[in-house]
């Protein structure tokens, strides 16, 4: 499966085009799910189980950005 940029939006959209990083590949894969009552119960499962997800990779890149951000100021502080 192609990575989202923004997991949790893309994938329950109700809008037709997507304009994250997975080019469509997973856009709107739960709206169907979410909307029919029958398969209502398993989209809300598979949904928090992505919210999860996109906590972690939140959590990932954060730390990866803190330590660009610790590299070049390390960069730029050694003459």
């Amino acid at each position: 499966m192609v990575e989202c940029s923004n997991p949790v939006s893309c994938q329950t959209a109700k809008r037709e085009e997507c304009r994250c990083d997975c080019g469509g590949a997973n856009h709107g894969k739960l709206r169907g799910l979410l909307d029919n009552p029958e398969t209502q119960h398993d989209g809300e499962t598979q949904l928090a189980e992505l919210r999860s997800h996109q906590e972690e990779l939140k959590k990932a890149k954060r730390v990866e950005r803190r330590k660009k951000r610790a590299e070049v100021k390390k960069a730029q502080s050694t003459p």
